[in-house]
């Protein structure tokens, strides 16, 4: 009873769906936060977490899960440039470019919609970026701008070398330029008046969040995005919430893998499933079979003019105590996976324990497992597998869904993915991961 209060409390205070992260991740932090605390009862620490704020917070930032990385999932920064370029900026010459990243854990997401307008040729006077997160850890980390190489996995890094100086060891050090762009905010997007008077943006990015939230906290969060959305602002969502329900005016962007909403002026009467691109898919055919009859528009390669990096201007700062609120369940302490032969060990003791039917076991190693490696794809498609073997068909697909999320190009999660999409009548999200396994197989 006592964890289902705590799991309760979660998504009453965030909107946390617990069964997006596992009750046993939830266990796991509740026990080190008891131990932090030097408590062992715990009905005494459900109180503590029902009269302290401060250990709410602190037990959110352990149950958080955080993955991000510099130019994560390239092509809506291109797409975003085209638009700040071809569309917005010549209706808007002498107006301010208003971006907003939700959330923007340590801050790898604002700073790179920072870069990719300026490498687009916008003047840094033509546009401002607020960002907002849960975590008072990854916003100080944030403001600090100061990253490893576990925040440099993109193919293309000449950014780094325009943009960053090396200082001790593997870590970077953004410039003042970028860094001076950024706002930062502690909010929490549950909040009745969270951003209540902003005003409406141009732009906002809202990856990969909506698959952490229960129904409910979906839906609000939803409205607040209409709410700080302008008119025809450009909404960016991640390739896993691409099936998610939007109010009727927000219409698809077609531009490849960007996953951009536009706002448009029809009334907001209904909720319906927002448009997809037209795919032209034959729906019956194998995966080795399926082929797509027409290839959707890109507009290609990011090769966007330099800037000096060597420019500064004053950086803003976040204000820290400006209030209580807080804000997602996405982004905080950057946790490192373990490597070395061990973990390959549990992992192989994981899979030969499904092979010999011992699913329950095989499930609770990988389980253990990814408590210490909370962003390795591979086990979380292995723990798929072993929950689809026992006909756990929604623990399974969450588990695809996280590996997908971890590694977007993850063959063999993406595989499962479809095909547990179909089969539960999902033919618009089996066809759009259809479309990224076509993407890799080329």
């Amino acid at each position: 009873m006592t964890q289902a209060a705590i799991e309760a409390l979660l998504r009453q205070k965030i909107g946390l769906d617990a069964l997006t992260v596992g009750s046993n991740t939830i266990t796991r932090a509740v026990k080190r936060r008891m131990a932090d605390c030097g408590l062992t009862d715990t009905n005494i620490y459900l109180t503590k977490l029902q009269t302290s704020p401060q250990e709410l917070e602190e037990l959110i930032e352990t149950v958080v899960i955080p993955e991000t990385w510099f130019f994560r999932d390239r092509e809506p920064f291109v797409f975003l440039s085209r638009y700040a370029v071809s569309e917005w900026l010549p209706k808007n010459p002498a107006k301010t470019l208003r971006v907003l990243s939700l959330p923007c854990s340590t801050g790898e997401e604002p700073y790179s919609i920072a870069i990719a307008l300026l490498e687009a040729g916008l003047n840094p006077r033509n546009f401002s970026i607020d960002a907002a997160d849960i975590s008072k850890v990854a916003l100080k980390k944030a403001d600090g701008a100061v990253y490893g190489k576990n925040s440099f996995r993109d193919k293309n890094l000449d950014f780094r070398d325009r943009y960053f100086t090396g200082i001790a060891g593997d870590l970077y050090q953004l410039n003042d330029l970028v860094r001076g762009k950024v706002n930062f905010i502690q909010g929490n997007i549950l909040d009745s008046y969270f951003l209540v008077n902003q005003i409406p943006y141009d732009v906002i990015f809202c990856r990969n969040v909506l698959i952490y939230f229960d129904d409910a906290g979906r839906s609000q969060t939803v409205q607040l995005l209409n709410r700080l959305l302008k008119q025809a602002g450009i909404l960016f969502l991640g390739h896993s919430e691409s099936g998610q329900k939007l109010p009727a005016q927000f219409v698809s962007v077609r531009h490849s893998l960007a996953f951009a909403y536009r706002k448009t002026d029809i009334p907001d009467i209904q909720q319906v499933q927002v448009k997809q691109e037209p795919t032209n898919i034959n729906y019956s055919a194998s995966f080795g079979e399926y082929k797509r009859a027409q290839k959707s528009d890109n507009i290609g390669s990011y090769n966007l003019p330099s800037v000096n990096s060597k420019s500064s201007t004053s950086a803003q700062k976040y204000p820290r105590e400006s209030g209580n609120s807080q804000i997602l369940p996405v982004g905080a302490i950057e946790q490192k996976a373990d490597g070395g032969k061990s973990a390959s060990a549990d992992l192989d003791a994981a899979r030969r324990l499904a092979d010999r039917g011992q699913l329950q076991e095989a499930a609770k190693l990988c389980e253990t497992y990814l408590s210490q490696n909370r962003t390795n794809a591979d086990a979380y498609v292995l723990l798929g597998q072993v929950y689809q073997a026992t006909g756990d068909r929604q623990q399974a697909e969450q588990s695809f869904q996280k590996a997908t999320y971890l590694k977007p190009d993850h063959y063999e999660g993406l595989i499962h993915l479809a095909l547990l999409k179909e089969e539960r009548g999902d033919v618009v999200g089996a066809a759009i991961v259809r479309q990224r396994i076509q993407r890799i197989e080329k």
